[in-house]
Parts: C-alpha cells; structure tokens; sequence
C-alpha cells in the first residue's frame, strides 16, 4: 500500500447495483436514505452514484445534509428526517426541501403554510422515539389546509418476518393514513422489501441494502458487498513461545510466533471487542487476530503465511470476501451499521469503480 494509513475501499457500482436490484423487487419508489454522511460512505459520492443508477429521491438527517445534497442534485427530492421547521421554514422553501414533521408543532406548521409546499409526516405507530400520536393526526386533519405529501413510519422489527409487531405498526398506519390522506405512504426500509408487497406502500427508504449488508429475511442475498477495508502491515518480529501479546496480555504464544502489527485500530473505527476474535487474508492465507484492538494498531499471527508475503508495507485485507462487515460486526457484538460508520469515518475512503468519477477522500 502507498499509504500507511487503513484504507476504505468504496465499490459506488456495487451501490449502483443493489439500488436497481431493490427497485427490479417492488413497484413502489426505491428512495436512498444518504443520513449520517450516507452511512459514513461520503454523501456526495455516493448520493452521485446513486443518480447515475436512477435513483432521483433520497432521505437526508438534517438541513445541513441537504442542503450539501441539494448543491450536487438540483432536481432531486430531498426528505429531511429531523427537521426544526417551525422554527425556521424559509430554508426549505427556498431550496425545495421536504421536512419530514416530528411534532404536531412541525405539521401543523407545514399543513398551514401559505406557500403549500411539500411536507411529510413521522407517524407514532409503535417504534416510541418520536412521531404524531393518533390524537396529533386527528387535530392535524381538522385544520390542515393541504396534504402531507408523505406520511410514514417505521418498522421496529422488520428484519424479523414472523414479529408480530410487524402486522400491528402496519394497521396503525394504514388506520392514520385514512384519516391523514397522503398523497403518498412509507412505512419500510430495505428489510420491509422482503416482509410481502403489502408492506411496501408507494415509497421504500432503502439504507442498509444499498451498502451491502446482509438483510435476515433473505437467502441467499442479491445484494453485492460494497466496502474492502484493508491494513498496511508496519512491522514484523518474531517471539519465543508462552509469550503474552499486547495490552492485558489476553493473547499468549503456544508456538514460537511470527507477529504482524498493522496500522489499525479503534481510532479508525475498528470495533476493540475484534480482538482474538476474527482473521484477516494475505493473498490466499488466513492470519488470526490476536490480541486486543489499541487505539492505532492491531497484531496478527504470521506463522502459518509464507515469509515472502510477510513484507512490510504490503497491504493486509481485513474486510473483503473472506469477511464480510456483518461478519465482524458478529464478532464484534454490535451491528453492521456502526461499523460502516465508524470505519468510514475513521479511515481513508477510496472510490472504486466510480460512474460520476469520484476521487480519493481523506478523512
């Protein structure tokens, strides 16, 4: 590797891919949810991307996301999950942003609006963060002056088909909308594609299944892996056997042990929970982790990979077809949206196979 930094490899064709397969699956609006800097992935590139592969409406966590959005897509609808509308509506009637409506105060904002713009509405039926009870939609309907142009929810269990959760949140929505009248409904995410066409309604947000992570309800899976994260490794040594590696010592040698340190760790979002837990690939060989995670490096067992390939600065896969980010987010005990987070945040991101012509981004 040039660099000795982790580096994040971002396959935005592979992006591409999952947004037409998940469109080829349900009639409804495929919309890309690009929050929280498009899951850590780059919102620019990856929002660029997704417009070369037709994607034309997409789900932003703020007003200062859309606005970033809004410089690149022009035309482009834009939801803003967490809006402060009332506060100040000008901003999104200036840019052509659809606020996503929180609180009675939000919609009745909105709904009252001498400029009739485009609204949404956040329906409470049963994930209990944030939302329009029943009694919100009711007073809403009585003074509204025009229509959400989307009501929607979320499922607290949509990755787990047989939940009964799933058919409740589903009535309770169905049973607002009739007395909201949306121009359009949302109640799924990308889980929710595989739940029945019932639950697609007019718009899917798709987030996970756009980055390649693993949906429970389907297998084998038609979504691509996106990420390759791979390590430069820094150093090499060798210790005699009974010999305690790193902090805490959690690791010791059975063997006399060939040691790799590469230039990883938590700082660049890799999860301290991987420590012993997982392997990564040289070539065609496998090289445990050993040791707990610190905060710049991790240390591998060499022993069993050819010396040659045991150089360094080579670069180390620790991501890749051998371990998928679902699988270390397993090993990890958390889940696979943190990881991306965290690693695309913390590590340098390399665009692979780009159609808008994407180039390298440091962190």
């Amino acid at each position: 590797m040039s660099s000795s930094e982790p580096e994040l490899e971002i396959d935005l064709c592979a992006i591409g891919w999952n947004f037409r397969v998940l469109t080829a699956l349900t009639a409804a609006t495929v919309s890309a949810v690009v929050k929280s800097d498009a899951y850590g992935l780059g919102l620019e590139a990856v929002a660029g991307g997704l417009a070369v592969a037709g994607c034309r409406s997409y789900f932003v966590a703020d007003l200062s996301e859309a606005e970033k959005l809004r410089r690149i897509l022009p035309r482009a609808a834009i939801y803003v999950l967490a809006p402060d509308y009332a506060a100040d509506p000008t901003p999104y009637h200036e840019r052509r942003l659809v606020p996503v409506c929180n609180s009675l105060e939000d919609a009745t904002c909105a709904a009252l609006s001498a400029e009739r713009a485009s609204y949404a509405v956040n329906l409470e039926t049963g994930f209990h963060r944030f939302g329009l009870t029943f009694d919100d939609v009711r007073r809403l309907a009585q003074t509204q002056t025009h229509f959400p142009t989307v009501a929607l929810s979320h499922l607290a269990c949509a990755e787990t088909r047989e939940a009964a959760t799933n058919a409740l949140q589903w009535n309770r929505f169905v049973s607002m909308c009739e007395i909201l009248r949306p121009r359009g409904r949302s109640l799924g995410a990308s889980a929710a594609i595989w739940l029945g066409r019932r639950f697609h309604f007019d718009i899917i947000r798709a987030g996970s299944a756009l980055y390649g992570l693993k949906m429970p309800t389907v297998d084998p899976s038609p979504i691509r892996p996106v990420v390759r994260l791979r390590a430069p490794l820094v150093a090499v040594q060798t210790a005699c056997a009974r010999e305690a590696v790193g902090y805490g010592a959690t690791f010791t040698t059975s063997r006399v042990t060939r040691i790799g340190t590469l230039a990883l760790g938590y700082s660049h979002g890799f999860p301290f929970a991987a420590g012993n837990r997982i392997s990564v690939s040289i070539g065609p060989h496998q090289a445990p982790l050993i040791g707990r995670v610190a905060m710049e490096y991790v240390t591998v067992d060499l022993t069993d990979v050819p010396e040659s390939l045991c150089r360094p600065g080579i670069g180390v896969e620790v991501i890749g077809p051998h371990l998928l980010i679902d699988d270390l987010a397993r090993a990890a005990q958390t889940n696979p949206q943190e990881i991306l987070l965290r690693l695309g945040a913390g590590c340098r991101r390399r665009y692979a196979n780009s159609p808008v012509g994407a180039e390298d981004q440091d962190r």
